[in-house]
């Protein structure tokens, strides 16, 4: 198992950088989105030599707001073309996989079901650009839409590529229950990549450290090993203080060991 955290996009990347490497993570969940960290505000060959001398593994991951599922079709062309500067991007960055997330849309101009379709469309876009590229795309169960089995099912039978990334934090959202063990045991062949952090359920995505809100981690980490997981785990927990992020580092560990 391997611990990641992500960057701040509003700061400096190559900053950011080292803060990781000085606090002993194994890799940088690598998000290129404003106001810091995108296309002509970054400098790739510098980046690349900062993630080199650093020894830190990158994945790759995408704003969470781009309308891929837009009932305006230029709109939706525009945000897979802006996936296609991130593909390349982390080609450069030597990525081996890249995040998309399902957008929410309009319901009232489309429906469900036409969301549904207009996201499988773009992601099945973004997932025929990284191939080339050497890099896996992955779907992120959400907390509104792409939140439950079925329509996870749907984007991974859809795009035979498609790598799955589990998010716990989501799974707590919008639920009677975590849904961590549906989705494991659904999808655990098809697992690349898991977000860790701390909610109260209902529809407040909080990205709390460890511990801070209900969801039972001894559990969760136990589903993923007995699912046989080993990968990549980053901390999504997002406060100003980074002494609680480095707690969730800690006390992962202390629950995966023992």
């Amino acid at each position: 198992m391997r611990i990641g955290m992500m960057n701040n996009p509003r700061l400096d990347l190559l900053a950011e950088i080292a803060w990781a490497e000085k606090n002993e993570f194994d890799f940088l969940d690598l998000t290129l989105e404003p106001a810091a960290a995108f296309r002509g505000q970054i400098d790739l060959p510098q980046v690349r030599k900062a993630l080199k001398d650093s020894n830190l593994g990158i994945i790759g991951h995408t704003a969470y707001y781009l309308p891929l599922a837009s009932p305006f079709e230029s709109l939706r062309k525009a945000a897979v073309e802006e996936m296609r500067w991130a593909v390349e991007a982390f080609a450069e960055l030597k990525a081996s996989k890249m995040t998309v997330h399902p957008d929410r849309s309009i319901p009232f101009a489309m429906g469900s079901k036409g969301i549904m379709q207009k996201n499988l469309q773009s992601i099945r876009e973004i997932a025929e650009m990284g191939g080339p590229a050497g890099i896996q795309v992955l779907v992120e169960n959400m907390d509104r839409t792409f939140n439950t089995v079925e329509q996870i099912r749907q984007a991974l039978s859809h795009i035979p590529p498609l790598g799955f990334h589990l998010d716990v934090g989501h799974a707590n959202l919008n639920a009677e229950r975590n849904r961590t063990g549906e989705f494991l045991q659904a999808f655990h062949d098809r697992l690349a990549h898991v977000h860790l952090s701390d909610n109260f359920g209902k529809r407040e995505d909080l990205h709390l450290p460890l511990g801070a809100g209900n969801i039972d981690w001894r559990n969760i980490i136990s589903m993923l090993k007995s699912f046989g997981y080993d990968g990549t785990i980053t901390l999504e927990v997002f406060s100003l203080d980074r002494r609680y992020l480095l707690f969730s580092r800690d006390k992962l560990r202390e629950i995966w060991d023992s």
